[in-house]
């Protein structure tokens, strides 16, 4: 709390700190002819009288209103008003002291006769240039260091916001690719050509709207087009290389290295990398291996990112582990070109490899009426996992209407682990019920075969477009489980042993088609129809050996524990709707769509299964200036996994059967969302929501006898549940000081039955989670970022046989980063993480502090070496806590703790990257 009030007075110093402010002009800017029509995002660029240098400027808002503040009394300024189609207008004006606040009424621009005739002053070139479907900026007219590249460029245009994994927003837009006079740069990779080229080689930077998007999705309203930016260069670059390598090393043998490397000429594009280390880091940064290492120009399908640095892009793991104690290496390429047909080609081969160390204690507590079932376990786990991951894309630009892409992919995946789990169950008045420890040599393989293709083609016709595809993928995947077990049993004293191996196979081959058409009728209305079905046929076959004493071989079979389940059958769905435009800010699509699924169940064992099904649902969309809703419907079916009627006895204390006769789910959707950028007053908000609704929904029904859980899923209705969110972010700036406050705001509630021992409640869930941050940047000298989230959590039964849960999390990040003096770089930061719920023997409140120096030198400082200090406080625990049915489970696991770690690192090309903070090269 004493940081939270810490980082509100420091809040409340620096708004006092933008608020001093000498004097300011407004008026509105109209078309001189008609005298009504007012030009709105019109430059008014401001000088002093006698200097071409630019003092400020400002955008005139939607109705041509603007306001300059900040400017000094008794200074003569000149204005400068530039409009597109409309001549230049200028201004001299004084402020003074009686009159701070300059009203200059409506100014009248006159309309351009002839373009030719118009006398330029370079000295006046403005800053901003608002055409009917393009901003132009003038790179001169934003200052920027020697060193700086591309983003810092963007950073300090107005209306242009780039987040912390380098995403970049115009307006409130979304910049779907970046260009180099017109031409993709590495595909259009965002990063490659923000973080590489150096800013003193732009001249302009120019923005448009992506007319393919809308071509593709007729649909997007304007606040939805994506944007695309144009570097226009002093100068063209034709060819280069860049990247960076690195080592470092530790205490306890500790060590990290690799390298990042990417080669290009033209059209055509190489990217290497490797890395190694013994410390749960990533090889690479996020960001790195997007933009160097080429993820961006071929394509990211898939991600998966964790707050502890761990992230995949399409399935490939680069090394990392929040839990634990991992060892990681790997290594690849991608390849790029564009040929002269204009087809772009990418190929890439990764490989990786991990080896973790799991510790593991966890603290499940299960109200059950005016008993309790505790369960404290331990566990170690050592897991060798390999993977290879070979990919493609061709995607061809046939024409300016027409596009054809085809990816096609390989995954394979192989993960050895042998783990051993010590249990003990307790009831409430802490009687030993039983106890458990178990043996598991598990031998995995998750294959992928992939092929996808799209086919896309608009029309000379404004809105008719035609699109078809196909996803067509086969997933084997065996699965080979060792286990041996002793459970031993206090309350009605017995003993008994597993020793068995479980041959388990699951092929799941999908195959996915899809086609949309979209037919004009008028300039209001418009027809649409989607048609996508899916071909299933998947298949779990699973045998069961007991080991022979004879010959010590595990080959006795068990028929009661060996099955097969084959499920095949289709599904479709096909939507119609109409769209119809009411006003020019109000657009409805109503409409139908008819859901079809036939399933066949077949068991070796069993009498075969046969679903059919079907339903006419309305579906419903509305757009009405930035908020939009939807409302669809679909099928669901049940995870062969869940219909293998043989019991998993792996953990001879939780027991998972099977259900054969389990019913595919029909779920309803609805999502709003409204997302508004303000760039008179720099504000960033957006709110969002989501709903769902099933029926015949799985459910897990429990049974506990003796301390042992039986799990049986059956299909159950009433389930539903709500998320959303709001988030609100403004910025301030004042010379070379910025500050950016934001505050948020997420909530998300779940209803679903909860049954345990054949007693039936209705269990509801809420997660409530206010959070704000500040961000400060003092001349890029000095960094102060500050966050803080408490997240409210709460259960509540129909039924007084459970107990109603509630328990909150507060956590707090503080971050300081200080590049001073010219060639040192320090950066720390330090979190906080309380949690009320009160566990014997858990810690509750985990603080975890890093720390770094980097010392710049070389060129261009292009040589880092880097010092830095791992879990100085030493609290190597990871804690997670989640409400699941009627059961509270806490987890608490092992990491790699307290390190020192030197590292050097040598970039290649360096354009003077910033070094320190989130988009630093290590994470640490």
């Amino acid at each position: 709390m004493k940081k939270l009030l810490l980082s509100i007075v420091l809040t409340l110093a620096i708004f006092n700190l933008f608020a001093q402010k000498n004097g300011s002009i407004t008026g509105i800017l109209a078309d001189s002819a008609n005298h009504k029509t007012t030009l709105n995002y019109s430059t008014i660029s401001v000088y002093k009288v006698g200097d071409s240098i630019l003092s400020t400027y400002k955008l005139s808002d939607d109705k041509g209103v603007f306001k300059i503040n900040g400017l000094t009394i008794g200074i003569k300024y000149r204005l400068v008003v530039t409009a597109w189609q409309y001549g230049t207008y200028r201004k001299e004006v004084e402020l003074t002291a009686a009159n701070s606040a300059l009203n200059l009424g409506t100014l009248y621009l006159s309309v351009k006769a002839n373009d030719l005739s118009e006398v330029v002053i370079s000295g006046e070139r403005p800053p901003v240039i608002v055409r009917k479907d393009t901003i132009e900026f003038n790179a001169e007219s934003f200052k920027t260091l020697p060193s700086a590249v591309v983003e810092d460029l963007l950073k300090k245009l107005p209306g242009v916001a780039i987040a912390a994994d380098g995403s970049i927003q115009v307006n409130g837009k979304t910049v779907s690719k970046i260009l180099v006079d017109g031409k993709e740069f590495f595909g259009g990779d965002q990063q490659i050509a923000t973080k590489n080229l150096p800013a003193n080689i732009i001249d302009k930077v120019q923005v448009v709207d992506d007319k393919q998007a809308k071509r593709r999705d007729p649909d997007l309203t304007a606040a939805e087009i994506p944007q695309i930016i144009n570097l226009k260069l002093k100068k063209a670059i034709k060819k280069g290389a860049f990247g960076k390598l690195y080592a470092g090393a530790g205490l306890k043998d500790l060590y990290q290295a690799g390298g990042l490397m990417n080669f290009f000429r033209d059209t055509t594009q190489v990217s290497i990398l490797a890395y190694g280390n013994n410390i749960n880091q990533p090889g690479f940064n996020p960001n790195d291996v997007q933009r160097i290492g080429g993820f961006s120009r071929s394509g990211v399908n898939s991600m998966m990112m964790t707050s502890g640095g761990y992230f995949e892009f399409n399935g490939i793991n680069f090394g990392g582990s929040y839990n634990g104690v991992q060892t990681s290496s790997g290594g690849g390429f991608n390849f790029n070109t564009l040929t002269k047909k204009g087809i772009k080609i990418n190929t890439q081969y990764f490989f990786g490899r991990s080896d973790n160390l799991l510790e593991k204690l966890t603290n499940t507590n299960q109200t059950l009426g005016t008993d309790r079932l505790i369960t404290n376990a331990s566990e170690n786990t050592n897991a060798l996992i390999l993977k290879h991951n070979i990919g493609g894309k061709l995607d061809w630009q046939i024409d300016s209407l027409t596009q054809l892409t085809i990816e096609p992919a390989i995954v394979l995946s192989s993960n050895n682990s042998v783990s051993k789990v010590s249990s003990r169950n307790n009831n409430a008045n802490s009687q030993l019920i039983n106890a458990l420890d178990n043996l598991n040599d598990l031998n995995t393989s998750n294959n992928k075969y992939q092929l996808r293709a799209d086919f896309s083609k608009d029309f000379k016709k404004a809105g008719r477009a035609f699109n078809i595809g196909a996803d067509i993928s086969a997933t084997p995947n065996p699965v080979i489980n060792y286990n041996r077990s002793t459970s031993v049993f206090y309350l009605t004293p017995s003993t008994s042993e597993i020793d068995q191996l479980r041959n388990n196979t699951i092929d799941n081959f999908r195959s996915y088609l899809y086609s949309n058409y979209t037919e004009p009728i008028s300039k209001k209305l418009n027809f649409k129809a989607d048609v996508s079905g899916n071909i299933i046929n998947n298949e779990n076959a699973l045998s069961t050996f007991y080991r022979n004493p004879a010959n010590q071989l595990y080959d006795i079979a068990i028929p009661n524990l060996s099955q097969t389940v084959k499920q095949a059958g289709f599904k479709t769905n096909t939507n119609i709707s109409l769209g119809y435009k009411v006003t020019k800010d109000l657009y409805l699509q109503p409409g139908l769509v008819h859901n079809y699924i036939s399933l066949n169940n077949r068991f070796t064992n069993t009498v075969d299964i046969n679903q059919r099904y079907n339903f006419i649902w309305p579906t419903f969309q509305l757009k009405y200036k930035i908020f939009r809703f939807n409302y669809s419907a679909r099928f669901t079916e049940p995870n062969v996994s869940y219909l293998q009627p043989v019991a998993d006895n792996t953990n001879a204390f939780y027991i998972r059967n099977g259900n054969p006769n389990l019913l595919p789910a029909r779920m309803q959707g609805l999502s709003m969302n409204m997302y508004k950028y303000d760039p008179k007053s720099l504000i960033n908000y957006n709110l969002y929501g989501y709903g769902n609704f099933t029926k015949n929904g799985i459910v897990n029904a429990i049974t506990i006898n003796n301390g042992v859980q039986t799990i049986n899923p059956v299909n159950k209705n009433g389930i539903y549940n709500f998320s959303g969110g709001a988030n609100i972010s403004k910025d301030f700036k004042k010379d070379k000081t910025s500050l950016k406050v934001g505050l948020g705001f997420w909530a998300n509630f779940d209803h679903s039955p909860v049954i345990v021992n054949n007693i039936e409640s209705d269990a509801n869930v809420f997660y409530v989670g206010p959070n704000g941050s500040i961000r400060l940047n003092l001349n890029d000298k000095v960094e102060i970022n500050q966050s803080y989230s408490v997240n409210l959590n709460r259960s509540r039964y129909d039924d007084s046989y459970y107990t109603n849960i509630s328990y909150n999390t507060h956590q707090s990040t503080s971050e300081l980063i200080i590049r001073y003096p010219k060639k040192l770089v320090f950066e720390t930061s330090y979190s906080l993480t309380i949690n009320d719920q009160k566990i014997a023997g858990y810690n509750n409140n985990i603080k975890f502090w890093n720390a770094a120096l980097t010392y710049l030198f070389m060129k261009n400082d292009r040589a880092q070496l880097k010092f830095s200090v791992n879990d100085i406080l030493q609290s190597n625990v990871r804690r997670n806590i989640q409400i699941t049915g009627n059961s509270v489970i806490d987890t608490q696991s092992n990491n790699l703790g307290r390190y020192g770690m030197l590292t050097l690192t040598y970039n290649i090309q360096n354009f003077g990257q910033k070094v320190g903070g989130r988009q630093t090269f290590f994470n640490f």
